[in-house]
């Protein structure tokens, strides 16, 4: 054996071992990231059930009216979507009762006071907050929020395309063949590359992007500050007592 033919058998085997090393650690941290994901969306999901429940609660106060259901379609609720979601009765949230001296000033500070309770739950679930750490109860651990459970979505379903699109199994196989002119000759010779077969194995090992439906978490938009909007609500829950008095005062008796 010659020197030449040490060098290039070195060299090949150095190629084969990198490329071999960047396909399988890259898969590998992908895979790792993938199996952490289930577990970030189980915790989100979990804040995501107590603000919907909040949410209804708050449309129900509304008495699931058109003139409510528009209000909060105008700030950017999507009702078809949200009414999708399971219910889950075991989670009431209390509303608070303000002391009035009317019946429909009770009922009107009663629906400014949910709505401001409500969009502070809302912010902490899609921005996240933080909790006493269970297992230290003198730190605080990281609550994660709805924007950074699809930022990571977004970001892995980037990854799976990059991984999918530039390290196809077969591309790799392809290219360790060429490293070995007289195999690929004979391979030739018996009919070369059975493309269906290329085709399949690329699809079995391709990795599965993250659909939104599947992150068991409703899109709940944080509303504007209630000084933003104050005298609408204001107006709309006057008009809700005036136009069915009783029915207001029945949502505001079951908080």
């Amino acid at each position: 054996m010659t020197v030449g033919t040490d060098y290039a058998d070195d060299l090949k085997r150095e190629l084969l071992t990198e490329m071999a090393d960047n396909f399988f650690s890259r898969r590998r941290r992908l895979d790792e990231r993938l199996e952490a994901f289930p577990g970030l969306r189980e915790k989100v999901a979990r804040q995501g059930a107590l603000a919907l429940a909040r949410w209804r609660a708050f449309r129900a106060l509304l008495l699931g009216s058109e003139a409510g259901d528009r209000f909060l379609a105008g700030l950017g609720f999507d009702l078809p979507a949200l009414d999708a979601f399971p219910q889950q009765p075991d989670i009431r949230p209390r509303l608070r009762r303000p002391l009035g001296l009317t019946a429909a000033g009770r009922y009107r500070k009663a629906v400014l006071a949910a709505y401001d309770d409500l969009r502070q739950e809302l912010e902490n679930y899609n921005e996240g907050g933080y909790a006493p750490d269970p297992r230290d109860p003198r730190r605080m651990g990281r609550i994660p929020g709805y924007e950074h459970l699809v930022s990571t979505a977004n970001a892995l379903n980037e990854e799976i395309a990059a991984v999918n699109a530039c390290q196809c199994p077969t591309d790799v196989l392809q290219f360790t063949k060429s490293l070995d002119p007289v195999r690929q000759e004979q391979e030739h010779a018996c009919g070369g590359i059975d493309m269906a077969g290329a085709c399949r194995l690329d699809a079995e090992l391709a990795f599965k992007p993250i659909a939104p439906a599947s992150l068991d978490a409703p899109c709940l938009p944080t509303p504007p500050p209630l000084d933003d909007v104050k005298s609408a609500l204001a107006a709309l829950a006057d008009q809700l007592h005036a136009a069915t008095p009783t029915a207001a005062a029945k949502a505001l008796g079951s908080g």
